[in-house]
């Protein structure tokens, strides 16, 4: 019975703390977002990655408002890892990927969320921008 009431687990907040482009704080709770691969805004010593503040921006932008966020599975690190709307938009994941600040981690999704990732390709919109040298890693 437990293991059922975790698979419906829905937590919501108002003014979260967004730590990077698909990780979010709800509460006490830190939140991954379900199939989404934003680009690292540190990692130890090294400089951002490519577009990772404008991921991190894109999602405090989608994250205004209130926020709820349902339960798919926890992460290696223990993080609640979940499908998030908001005031803003209905699905931040797609959200995310469709601007092309982020994309479809499939090896989780299946994907899931590949309509909102060819929407970003086909129109150019950030990793996918031809001014963008490297394109997003396709192997994930």
């Amino acid at each position: 019975m437990l293991f059922a009431a975790a698979l419906t687990a829905i937590i919501a907040c108002n003014a979260l703390a967004v730590h990077d482009g698909d990780t979010l704080c709800c509460g006490s709770e830190r939140v991954r977002l379900f199939g989404v691969d934003a680009p690292e805004v540190s990692r130890g010593n090294a400089s951002a990655e490519p577009l990772a503040h404008e991921a991190r921006d894109e999602l405090i932008r989608l994250t205004r408002g209130r926020v709820g966020c349902r339960f798919v599975d926890r992460d290696r690190y223990g993080r609640f890892v979940g499908r998030c709307w908001s005031d803003a938009s209905p699905d931040i994941n797609a959200a995310l990927i469709r601007s092309g600040l982020a994309t479809e981690y499939r090896r989780y999704s299946k994907g899931a969320y590949a309509a909102a990732e060819d929407e970003a390709q086909s129109a150019g919109r950030g990793a996918w921008s031809r001014a963008i040298k490297s394109g997003p890693d396709e192997s994930r």
